[in-house]
Parts: structure tokens; C-alpha cells; sequence
């Protein structure tokens, strides 16, 4: 990413708030609930922005690079009915979470909890439900016949060690296979379907 795109900056601004939040002594259920609202929050002022009339016109203006997915997650590319994400909007904020050079405990704790609760996304660290919350908002601003789309978390990469997490609902959701997604994420952040 040559410039930070708006969800890095939104974080940063708030960084301490969510600290506060993973670092709760609270259950998953609680500390989830709480990072959407405050996602929500925060997105008010940002994502009332999108003014399509269908999808194909969405993705006509993603693949040109100007939608504001775009400027909200940075640049991604599709593969048939899912978005591949290039870099994790999250990794500019990593060393700013770590405590002595290292992650706290919660930074591995949290998703293992979500996945074990929620098992509707994949994710690696606590910023993608924040992340996936944004995504979601801005998606379901996009018309789908009578209704609108809502953004699915199929797989989550790792920069740092390649792991790849995925969620068996996402993949329910999609034409792609998990093995051709397995191929396309190589080398990328993480793979979500607009339904």
C-alpha cells in the first residue's frame, strides 16, 4: 500500500479504545457486540457514500480502483464471485499493538474464541472483526434486487507466517473452492464474497 488507506487511519485515531476493549475482562460474545458498535460508530460519518445501482456497477468501479471499498481497505482484484484483498489494512497497526516488541496475550486469543463461537468468518487477529465490520457496512449500501449485499469473510492470510484460516460458511457462500482459493490468496491478505 503506497498511502494508508481510511480504515488504517480510523484505527490509529482510535487505537486506545479498542485496546481498552481487548483487553477487557469480558467474554467473546460481549467484546464482539462491543466492536461492532463502536465500528459502527465510528463509520457514520465516513460510509454513507456509496450510490450504486446494482453490483456489476460496483465492480466496474472497484476493479478501476476508485470505489470507496477501495479507499477504505485498499486495492483488491476478483476471482469469479469473490474479492481477494492485496494487503492486510490491519499491518501498519501491528507494532503499534505490540507490548515489549511482542503481542499481547489477547492478539491470538480473540480469534480463536470468535472462530470457535461465531465460525461465520475467518480471522486472524482481533482488527479484522472491527475490518469486517466496516467492509459490511459499506457492502450493504450496495442494492441486490429487493434487498442489499452483506460481506462474507471466506479466508484470512497471514503476511507474517502464510497461515491461511478459513471459514466453512464463507466457503459455502461462494462458487470458488477452498483449494482455487488456497492458490489465489498466496501472496495476499484475504478473500471475501458480496452476497
Amino acid at each position: 500500500m503506497s498511502a494508508e488507506c481510511l480504515f488504517t487511519r480510523l484505527i490509529r485515531e482510535q487505537k486506545e479504545k479498542f485496546k481498552t476493549v481487548f483487553e477487557a475482562n469480558s467474554d467473546i460474545v460481549e467484546k464482539v457486540v462491543t466492536l461492532r458498535r463502536m465500528a459502527r460508530q465510528i463509520a457514520k460519518d465516513y460510509f454513507n457514500i456509496i450510490n450504486y445501482q446494482n453490483i456489476d456497477d460496483f465492480y466496474k468501479d472497484y476493479e478501476a480502483g476508485k470505489s470507496p471499498l477501495v479507499e477504505l481497505e485498499g486495492a483488491g482484484f476478483r476471482e469469479r464471485d469473490i474479492i481477494i484483498l492485496n494487503d492486510c489494512p490491519s499491518a501498519p497497526l501491528f507494532e503499534e499493538f505490540k507490548e515489549n516488541g511482542e503481542f499481547p496475550e489477547y492478539w491470538a486469543r480473540i480469534p480463536q474464541e470468535y472462530m470457535d463461537k461465531f465460525k461465520n468468518e475467518a480471522i486472524l487477529h482481533p482488527l479484522c472483526v472491527v475490518h469486517q465490520t466496516f467492509r459490511d457496512l459499506l457492502a450493504s449500501q450496495i442494492p441486490k434486487g429487493r434487498g442489499v449485499l452483506h460481506s462474507v469473510g471466506v479466508a484470512c492470510r497471514s503476511g507474517a507466517t502464510g497461515k491461511v484460516v478459513y471459514s466453512d460458511f464463507g466457503l459455502t457462500t461462494t462458487t470458488v473452492k477452498r483449494e482455487e482459493i488456497a492458490e489465489v490468496i498466496d501472496g495476499y491478505a484475504c478473500a471475501f464474497h458480496l452476497m
